[in-house]
């Protein structure tokens, strides 16, 4: 049988999440930062690229600024100001 994961701790204020692509992080945890803003932490997000290959109809030089668009005003719903993109 599995151990079960010890709970995560409540005394921390502020959070950097980093991931690889736009849509990464509303795929895997935007209802927990959503969560995690709600209660007053700051959360900022850190992207290494602007998306510019994930749409197949777009040249990247459209593709990159619609997808940064799109993952700033998702950042905004659930309460992140702060959204890098390292290119």
């Amino acid at each position: 049988m599995a151990e079960q994961l010890a709970p995560m701790p409540e005394d921390w204020q502020r959070a950097l999440a980093v991931v690889a692509h736009p849509d990464d992080l509303e795929y895997g945890c935007a209802a927990a930062v959503a969560q995690w803003t709600d209660g007053g932490r700051d959360v900022a997000y850190v992207l290494a690229t602007r998306g510019e290959a994930g749409i197949d109809s777009l040249e990247p030089a459209i593709s990159g600024p619609l997808r940064e668009a799109e993952q700033r005003a998702s950042a905004e719903v659930v309460g992140v100001g702060s959204v890098e993109f390292l290119g």
